[in-house]
């Protein structure tokens, strides 16, 4: 039996507030799909807890959003630039093989934005995956057929995965020191952490934009204890 470390958690997600509202209105993020609960590097069982916690709170608070709120038009200029980016491989002809864009995308992210990084390897993966995003975008499917075209869910799934491989990626290049599951060999120290700060990530027409984020200490600081007696 081959035994390898692999992904089964996402440690990290959409940034919201306690609760569990984000910077974009009407949208609420609980669970897997949330950043920041873990810390660091998640432990066993917090996903449990995260989803279910949170979840209760999303729901209550949801509840109340709506209330407030009458009904609302869609955003139709938002729902037509969606329709249109998903629909992009139809506008071209069929060029290239969506396997070998993948396997190529795995081999960049094991080997250079794996587990054990530093910063020459982070470049060239950065450069690696600007290209096979082009590549990509440049790829079409030929076939007209959206139903029941699943190599035209391929080809959607391989964005996400190259759009989530360069925020990574991006991260990565952006924290100077090492912090749970994330290594720098030329930065092996965490540093303090009273100097702590999580990495926030996000798109600006299509480039992607890093800030690092103090974290704020609410209840106790680092060195600090909530317990009154340790034996």
């Amino acid at each position: 039996m081959e035994v390898v470390p692999t992904a089964h958690y996402m440690m990290g997600g959409v940034e919201f507030r306690a609760d569990c509202s984000t910077a974009l209105p009407g949208l609420f993020v609980a669970g897997e799909d949330s950043g920041g609960v873990h810390g660091a590097n998640r432990r066993g069982g917090n996903g449990v807890a995260n989803s279910t916690v949170f979840g209760a709170v999303a729901g209550d608070v949801m509840s109340g959003w709506i209330r407030s709120r009458g009904f609302e038009s869609p955003d139709s200029a938002a729902i037509d630039a969606a329709v249109a980016a998903c629909e992009a491989p139809f506008r071209k002809a069929a060029s290239t093989s969506l396997e070998r864009i993948r396997e190529r995308l795995y081999d960049v992210m094991w080997e250079k934005v794996g587990i054990i990084r530093d910063g020459p390897g982070l470049e060239d993966a950065r450069r690696e995956l600007a290209s096979l995003e082009t590549e990509l975008d440049a790829s079409g499917l030929g076939d007209h057929k959206r139903a029941f075209n699943l190599t035209w869910h391929d080809w959607m799934n391989l964005k996400s995965l190259v759009s989530v491989s360069r925020a990574i990626t991006e991260a990565a290049i952006a924290r100077k020191d090492s912090r749970g599951a994330h290594f720098r060999s030329e930065h092996p120290d965490s540093g303090a952490l009273e100097a702590s700060a999580f990495t926030s990530i996000s798109s600006r027409e299509g480039e992607l934009q890093v800030i690092m984020k103090p974290v704020a200490f609410t209840r106790v600081r680092p060195g600090q204890t909530l317990l009154k007696h340790v034996a």
